[in-house]
């Protein structure tokens, strides 16, 4: 019991800051900038022992640079990867969406304090092929408003970035997540975000050498976490273009329906094994029966 109420109400109310701190993740400060094409804002970091090395200066190339140097790989089952497409690794992010995030989260990093990342959200309109009665409805990636095309709903890619130490920190919270008819993008309603769309996806960085070892993560970082040297990767070549992030799977190119083909004979192989060996031993259980 406290004897004293002052002293009570003082250690009480730090518990009580301390659950909300621990129930709440980062909190909207000050939006940067909000459209059709989605927001970079910073937000406050409730963990009080953490200070980043805010504000810092990146210029809007740089920024461009690491953007178009994060990679999103599928990592599906080898039955899945034969129905489907063949996996390849992509960007994350395409020339569109890094033209409109790379200068407004360098200006991010310039205004952000110790205390606050800088976090942002961008919309994608992909290309979308549906079967109906009359033939086949083609929705451009052009086009900016959903309705435009009744079975087109924008992808939304979300995440955050700080810096520490000599190092950037980028993490994908939701990457290429369909919105539902009639979701809004607001951050209003992305309060508690849970990392979707990165099931079955591994997020890398290139070039490799830019990116720092495991042991420069921190506890903040995720499983889609990159740590970057901005300084190192301000020296290196750029990487040579790789294919952009698509909404829907690419249609085969030339030589992947012949793979695909040695592919499924390869399978055909194993199972056709499978069950030989599985033969073999229903004889062999049979002949070691005794008989009645």
């Amino acid at each position: 019991m406290f004897h004293h109420p002052q002293a009570a109400l003082v250690v009480l109310t730090g518990i009580a800051m301390a659950l909300s701190a621990c129930a709440t993740g980062p909190e909207l400060d000050t939006t940067i900038q909000e459209s059709e094409l989605g927001a970079v804002y910073m937000e406050r970091i409730h963990d009080r022992s953490f200070h980043a090395a805010h504000p810092i200066a990146l210029s809007a190339d740089i920024m461009a640079r690491i953007l178009r140097g994060v990679i999103v790989k599928d990592t599906r089952g080898p039955l899945a990867n034969l129905v489907a497409t063949k996996p390849e690794a992509v960007h994350a992010f395409g020339n569109e969406e890094i033209a409109y995030l790379a200068p407004l989260l360098a200006d991010g990093l310039t205004k952000a304090a110790p205390d606050q990342q800088v976090g942002f959200r961008v919309v994608h309109v992909g290309a979308q092929n549906s079967s109906q009665s009359n033939g086949m409805v083609f929705c451009s990636s052009s086009v900016r408003f959903p309705g435009a095309c009744s079975s087109e709903q924008p992808l939304l890619t979300e995440g955050s970035l700080y810096a520490y130490g000599r190092s950037l920190y980028l993490t994908l919270t939701e990457y290429r997540r369909r919105l539902e008819p009639g979701e809004t993008v607001n951050k209003a309603d992305q309060r508690i975000a849970n990392p979707t769309g990165l099931a079955s996806r591994t997020v890398s960085f290139l070039p490799e050498s830019a990116q720092r070892p495991d042991s420069y993560r921190t506890a903040r970082s995720t499983d889609a976490t990159l740590v970057i040297d901005y300084d190192l990767l301000a020296t290196l070549p750029a990487v040579p273009e790789m294919r952009p992030a698509a909404a829907q799977p690419p249609m085969p190119g030339k030589g992947e329906p012949a793979q695909r083909d040695a592919d499924l004979d390869g399978l055909r192989k194993e199972l056709q094994e499978i069950k030989k060996k599985l033969a073999e031993q229903e004889t062999e259980r049979n002949r070691s029966i005794p008989k009645p």
